[in-house]
């Protein structure tokens, strides 16, 4: 067939039992709740790391129950994606305390002896010395919960939970071949059929939805159930969407889930809705998920603050790369240019959402490196022009702040 003619008869493949359009009588979500099984996806397995150690114990109350009456399952490729993405959110965690250590200043010593026989100096002292003191034991407070989170390795709550409640039964995969999944993706692609189409220029990973679905398909057909797919994915080749808004699973799934078991339902829903309807009303809010949503949706606004930055990076990149006795300080003529765009554009009131406060800190961290780094800079820079005083150990501070924000530039995933 003829490149141009390949399309003509997609809504074939999409649909390709006309009749079973009109034969399936749909049911309502809260019809099949008590009955149907429950599929879990990787977002859904990682939402628990937004909430406390009861919410924990409450959530693996709700799998316990439902696991002993075979109603929850959990894809094979999910807790590999689980596996993967469980690092990151350690990581994360573990740099907002770090970025919390490094931004608490100490209060300075207000020394003047003249006013030393004022009382409100005397009670301001005071208050100083109170302060210092609540700084270093949050400071040690912090510090340990570093020390705690390296020493989780894989013992974290989340993942405890898992290993306590999961067991090798709950877990599906499809038996197909691998050979015969990629050439069922790749013609799912060319025919546009959801899930998974739209992840087609992913690196790596694409394949990944698809890989849940079919393990879904074949799971409902081995046991003759209804299916409530728990995800917080809200893209649109698992969703139909309006004004933004998710309204209801893409009917292509529907309609594949009820040709595919012979007769049965296929819906999707939320974590938070999944809990809710067990008896567990709380919100979960996963600022991750948030934030790449938020990212999406304001991508031209973020764009400019973020290659602003990676030009930041990129010259103090080459600087410590070319340092030298002549190369002594940051030449680029752009380098001003470029920190005044990211400081400028970070703290517009634009990015004043719960959604960015998440990665505020971090761009608080850059901000107070870049003003020291460009001042020091500039420093060095006038005195070699003046030759009024040796800046060898100016030299030495800037190369060691230039290191730091590279380190720090380095464990921030949403710069890359």
């Amino acid at each position: 067939m003829a490149e141009e003619n390949k399309k003509h008869f997609l809504y074939k493949k999409h649909f390709p039992q006309w009749k079973a359009i009109l034969e399936r009588k749909g049911k309502q979500t809260k019809e099949i709740f008590e009955t149907a099984v429950f599929v879990l996806d990787t977002n859904s397995l990682l939402a628990p790391y937004n909430v406390g150690k009861d919410k924990i114990e409450q959530i693996a109350e709700i799998y316990r129950k439902l696991i002993l009456e075979q109603r929850l399952y959990v894809p094979e490729h999910a807790l590999l994606e689980f596996a993967k993405n469980r690092s990151s959110r350690i990581s994360d965690l573990f740099t907002n305390i770090d970025n919390q250590l490094s931004s608490l200043h100490q209060v300075k010593k207000f020394e003047y002896p003249i006013l030393e026989g004022l009382e409100s100096y005397k009670n301001m002292e005071k208050d100083r010395g109170e302060i210092v003191e609540k700084i270093k034991s949050y400071k040690k407070e912090l510090t340990k919960l570093k020390d705690e989170i390296i020493n989780w390795n894989w013992n974290d709550p989340v993942t405890v939970m898992y290993q306590d409640e999961f067991n090798e039964n709950i877990f599906i995969t499809s038996q197909l071949s691998e050979e015969e999944l990629i050439k069922m993706y790749n013609q799912r692609i060319e025919d546009e059929i959801p899930p998974g189409n739209k992840d087609k220029l992913k690196e790596s990973n694409g394949i990944g939805d698809f890989l849940i679905w079919q393990s879904m398909l074949e799971l409902g057909k081995k046991i003759s159930k209804d299916v409530i797919f728990v995800s917080n994915d809200e893209k649109n080749d698992w969703l139909v969407k309006g004004n933004q808004k998710s309204i209801s699973t893409r009917y292509e799934l529907v309609d594949e889930y009820y040709r595919y078991t012979n007769g049965y339902n296929f819906v999707t829903i939320n974590f938070n809705d999944f809990l809710e309807n067990h008896g567990l009303a709380i919100k979960i809010l996963d600022k991750f998920k948030e934030l790449e949503n938020f990212i999406e949706k304001n991508y031209d606004h973020i764009n400019y603050t973020l290659t602003n930055l990676n030009q930041v990076e990129r010259i103090i990149t080459d600087f410590i790369g070319y340092y030298n006795s002549e190369n002594n300080h940051i030449k680029e003529s752009d380098f001003h240019e470029y920190v005044n765009g990211f400081k400028g554009s970070y703290k517009n009131e634009y990015f004043g959402t719960e959604e960015w406060s998440f990665y505020f800190d971090y761009f608080y961290i850059f901000d107070e490196l870049l003003t020291e780094i460009v001042l020091l800079n500039d420093e060095i820079i006038y005195q070699n022009h003046r030759m009024r005083r040796d800046t060898r150990t100016d030299q030495v501070k800037l190369l060691a702040l230039c290191q730091e924000f590279i380190d720090r530039y380095s464990t921030f995933p949403l710069l890359q």
